[in-house]
């Protein structure tokens, strides 16, 4: 593999991807990586697919966790 290809591949992951399953494809390229006998563009790949699978899952726990504060703020006025 190539860099560009690894580049190409970490633009092809969907947006859309459900959170559970980022955060599969992220322990199992963390896991890989820690093997440590990835060749070096392999790795440089899989580096870049964690970052986007990363990027992902933080996005998703940023909006949960402002889902859950517009929650807890309404429920806290409602119970004035």
């Amino acid at each position: 593999m190539t860099g560009k290809t690894g580049q190409k591949a970490a633009m092809e992951i969907s947006d859309d991807i459900a959170f559970e399953d980022a955060m599969a494809k992220l322990e199992a390229i963390s896991a890989r990586l820690a093997d440590e006998n990835a060749p070096l563009d392999e790795a440089i790949s899989l580096y870049e697919q964690g970052v986007a699978y990363y990027g992902i899952c933080k996005r998703r726990l940023d909006d949960a966790n402002r889902r859950i504060l517009v929650i807890e703020k309404g429920s806290a006025s409602g119970d004035e």
